[in-house]
């Protein structure tokens, strides 16, 4: 029985009802899925997506007795009031263990709440790209990619990741046959596999031991991501940083997914 491996460009091209009985992943790679990874996989308790920065303010005065970080950003840059913006290097160990982290940004959030559709929601990054693919290998169910893009415009960084989530997933076949058997992929997805083996994945081929294979990838990566609008404009804002640390393949080892009762993101 083949499933649909589809990738969307932006969340906007979503058909009504396309992602019913599907897993979606949400991708927003700079940086609000690999911020969202790093602040689960440094202790925090939750991620609580909300859509606009009043929705967090709220939710930290309603629950006085819960230590609730305020973080996120708008045109890249942190809210004024919150505690912290939307890099990575901010999420550490000290600053959110044990906390909710109420999180709003221009792009991601977004992409979340329109995936609601969707059987289950988790949040992929590159840098948690090998445990998404094994997971979507062990469903065996439509997969559905949501590039969230940038004030509705496609970003290469995105379609790169999806790229990778599709190469990851059909490496795994062994003929293309079986490919044809177990997934029916759509244009996009086609389209951003060959961005990925293109720009990334073709390149850096040539070395035999695996941890130079690994560090050439991710030195190829962040020369494209460098080379894509979502990262022209953080090295415009001084966060060029972020982009090497977003580009760490296989750090951890951690999914979040989408709790609908409580409408929150764990860490599985």
């Amino acid at each position: 029985m083949s499933h649909q491996l589809h990738v969307y460009l932006l969340p906007s091209l979503i058909e009504a009802d396309a992602l019913n009985g599907g897993t979606a992943v949400i991708i927003d790679i700079l940086r609000a899925s690999s911020t969202m990874i790093t602040a689960l996989q440094n202790g925090a308790t939750r991620v609580i997506p909300c859509g606009t920065t009043e929705e967090a303010f709220r939710l930290r005065e309603q629950s006085p007795n819960e230590s609730i970080i305020l973080g996120g950003e708008r045109g890249g840059v942190k809210i004024q009031g919150f505690d912290f913006g939307n890099s990575p290097a901010e999420y550490s160990k000290a600053a959110v263990a044990g906390r909710t982290v109420a999180f709003t940004t221009t792009n991601g959030t977004k992409a979340i709440l329109k995936a609601s559709p969707a059987a289950t929601i988790l949040i992929g990054a590159f840098l948690n790209r090998a445990v998404i693919a094994d997971r979507l290998l062990q469903e065996q169910r439509d997969t559905h990619l949501i590039c969230a893009g940038t004030d509705g415009i496609v970003t290469g960084e995105d379609v790169l990741f999806a790229g990778a989530i599709v190469d990851e997933l059909i490496a795994n076949d062994a003929s293309e046959s079986e490919v044809c058997r177990r997934w029916v992929l759509n244009d996009s997805a086609v389209m951003a596999w060959s961005l990925w083996r293109k720009k990334v994945a073709d390149v850096a081929q040539g070395g035999t031991d695996p941890a130079d294979q690994h560090g050439a990838v991710c030195e190829r990566l962040a020369l494209a991501m460098r080379d894509t609008q979502g990262g022209r404009n953080l090295v415009s804002l001084g966060y060029d940083s972020d982009i090497c640390l977003c580009s760490q393949l296989d750090q951890f080892r951690i999914i979040p997914k989408l709790d609908r009762q409580k409408n929150c993101l764990t860490a599985e």
